[in-house]
C-alpha cells in the first residue's frame, strides 16, 4: 500500500524568507524563483488509498492548498494550539463551505478550546484525541502520542504515529519526549521531525545535534527534518552537511513529495 506524502511548509512560525532579513544570505536565497530554501509555516499532506489526511492548517493554508489541487482531505490532524499550527482554521472553515468537503477535525479538547476562543467562527466537526489511545481507520491506525514544546501549559503538543503495515511518525513541534513517545517512535520506518534550530540549542525546539543524537538512540530507519528554522544554511548547502553525518537523514522542502 503506496502512501504519498506532501511536505506543504517546512518552516518555522515566521516563514522564510521573511520582513526585516534582506541581508542574511539564507532569505537572498529563499527569494530566488523556485528556491528550496523558502519556507511556509508547517505541514504536511498524506494520501492513503481511501482517505486524505492535512497534519496542520497552518496560517498559510490558502497558499498551500494549491500543492493539494483539488484532492479531497477527509481528515485533519492538529499537533497543537499556536497559531502556525492551528491559525488557518477559519479558512480551513470557508473551504469546506464551498466545496462540501466533510473534513473532520482531531485534537485535543483543550487544543479546540483554544482555538474557539482566539478564531472565533471555526465551524467544523471535532473529533477529540487522547494522548496514546489508538484509532483503527480503515487505512490505517493512527496513536497521538505527547511531546513537549511550549513554555505555556495551555498548548499541549502531539505528535502522530502512523501504521501501515511500516511505522510513519509525524513529530513538528518539540524539544522533549516522554519515555512512553520514545517507546512508541522506537524503529520507526519514516520519522518526520522537528529541527528548527541549527547548531546552538534553543528552549522549544530541537536542534540538529540533538536529532542526529534521537535518531541512533530510537534507531529510526530514515528521516525527513521540518520546522526548519532562519539559523540553518540555505537548503544545498545544509543537504551537503547533513550527509556528512547521516546517510538517513534527509532535509524536507516545500512542496518535495515522497512516495512510501
Amino acid at each position: 500500500m503506496a502512501i504519498k506524502i506532501t511536505f506543504l511548509g517546512t518552516g518555522p512560525s515566521a516563514r522564510i524568507p521573511r520582513p526585516g532579513c534582506g541581508k542574511w544570505y539564507v532569505c537572498k536565497e529563499a527569494r530566488k524563483p523556485g528556491s528550496k530554501s523558502a519556507r511556509l509555516q508547517s505541514s504536511a499532506f498524506f494520501e492513503f488509498p481511501h482517505f486524505n489526511v492535512l497534519i496542520d492548517a497552518t496560517e498559510d493554508f490558502k497558499k498551500q492548498l494549491k500543492r493539494i489541487g483539488d484532492k479531497k482531505i477527509d481528515y485533519v490532524f492538529l499537533t497543537h494550539g499556536h497559531s502556525d499550527a492551528a491559525g488557518g482554521l477559519p479558512e480551513l472553515t470557508k473551504f469546506v463551505k464551498q466545496t462540501e468537503m466533510p473534513e473532520v477535525v482531531y485534537t485535543e479538547r483543550k487544543t479546540l478550546q483554544i482555538a474557539s476562543e482566539e478564531m472565533p467562527g471555526i465551524d467544523l466537526p471535532f473529533h477529540h484525541l487522547t494522548p496514546y489511545k489508538k484509532i483503527d481507520f480503515k487505512d490505517f491506525k493512527l496513536t497521538p502520542f505527547r511531546v513537549e514544546h511550549a513554555f505555556n501549559p495551555k498548548f499541549p503538543t502531539l505528535g502522530y504515529l502512523f501504521e501501515v503495515k511500516k511505522k510513519i511518525i509525524y513529530a513538528s513541534d518539540f524539544k522533549k519526549l516522554p519515555p512512553k513517545s520514545k517507546r512508541l517512535m522506537k524503529g520507526a520506518d519514516l520519522a518526520i521531525l522537528d529541527c528548527a534550530a541549527y547548531k546552538h540549542k534553543i528552549p522549544t525546539h530541537m536542534s540538529f545535534p540533538e536529532i542526529l543524537k534521537l535518531v541512533k538512540e530510537l534507531r529510526l530507519k530514515k528521516v525527513y527534518l521540518t520546522q526548519i528554522g532562519i539559523a540553518w544554511p540555505h537548503y544545498e548547502m545544509a543537504q551537503k552537511i547533513i550527509r556528512k553525518h547521516a546517510k538517513n537523514v534527509f532535509l524536507a522542502y516545500d512542496g518535495l513529495r515522497i512516495i512510501f
